[in-house]
């Protein structure tokens, strides 16, 4: 089978790309390395989504169940534990040829929605860290239940920090450590901090994790005075990051920046009939959002529509006044 598209990646962007793909009636598969739904469902799916329109806020795993049920209602495929190895231009068939562990595909269009390829959180590389992984000690959004009750420490200060230590509202004590001298998150949630219990400790660096087979406490050290606190805890949430590996991108001869894939505005890559949506995409003026990652998405699904279908060149009133063309499906106004 041909696919009229193949969409690398079910998080955010590549699930909305489908979206509208299927509204197109456009034959679409999505793989995925891990699980459908992105970074909600793989990385954050405790994490209360705050920045999405239409939600006062939802759990990231509820909201990429979402986007997966909507993509699927639709009739886009989806295939999940499929790691793409290869994507390759075929001039003479005019195809694109894709490569996964599980098998080989051919589409007439390919959307890169990788998000960053493979995470592995950023360390902090302080003595103790690597002993009480998982035992006390681990990264990204805290579970909830577990630290009902219980003495915390968050380590970091943007969005996900902030996200993290105003989640924690059953703990006992909050504790926020940043080595900076101001938080580097959305301004409502620095705002939030500042009115809530959350013990802030700005300018502070973490010199050591302890315990004896589990967290027990946290050594800091003020940047500007160098005096040093052990501070009692039972968890510590560190959030600083995750670095993206795309080495398997870098095979495919698409022009990057840095890690990111460079696009245009209508979200073509450099290689004909591949397109690239959400954060693996870079251009100027890009700001990382969820909702971005959604829009993208569309814009880049509209590409492919055009350059599969191959429709009459509108204008985007005329596009949408326009009759059908045979086999093709009418965007509805509104």
């Amino acid at each position: 089978m041909i696919w009229d598209v193949l969409i690398v990646g079910a998080g955010p962007a590549g699930l909305s790309a489908a979206l509208f793909t299927r509204f197109r009636r456009m034959s679409t598969l999505l793989l995925d390395t891990a699980v459908a739904g992105g970074q909600l469902a793989s990385l954050y799916p405790k994490k209360p989504v705050h920045d999405y329109p239409s939600y006062t806020y939802i759990m990231g795993d509820a909201l990429g169940r979402n986007f997966v049920d909507q993509a699927e209602h639709m009739g886009a495929e989806i295939r999940e534990g499929e790691h793409v190895t290869m994507i390759a231009r075929d001039e003479e068939a005019n195809l694109i040829r894709v490569t996964s562990t599980k098998g080989a595909y051919e589409a007439r269009a390919v959307i890169v929605a990788t998000g960053g390829g493979a995470f592995e959180p950023r360390k902090i590389n302080k003595p103790g860290e690597l002993e009480l992984r998982g035992k006390g000690l681990f990264y990204g959004m805290p579970d909830v239940e577990e630290s009902r009750g219980k003495r915390v420490v968050v380590i970091g200060g943007g969005d996900s920090a902030l996200e993290s230590a105003l989640s924690l509202k059953d703990a006992s004590v909050v504790t926020m450590i940043h080595m900076l001298d101001k938080f580097q998150g959305m301004d409502a949630y620095v705002e939030e901090i500042a009115e809530s219990k959350i013990r802030t400790m700005l300018e502070t660096e973490t010199v050591e994790i302890k315990g004896d087979g589990r967290v027990e406490s946290v050594v800091v050290k003020n940047k500007k005075t160098d005096a040093t606190e052990e501070i009692p805890t039972d968890l510590v949430s560190i959030n600083i990051g995750y670095l993206m590996d795309t080495k398997i991108v870098r095979q495919w001869g698409l022009t990057l920046e840095g890690n990111q894939i460079l696009v245009d505005n209508v979200m073509n890559t450099n290689v004909k009939g591949v397109f690239c949506c959400g954060d693996i995409a870079t251009y100027p003026g890009k700001y990382k959002l969820l909702i971005t990652a959604c829009s993208e998405g569309a814009a880049a699904a509209n590409t492919a529509y055009i350059y599969v279908k191959r429709p009459k060149k509108f204008t985007v009133g005329e596009l949408y006044a326009a009759p059908k063309e045979e086999g093709d499906a009418q965007p509805k106004a509104g």
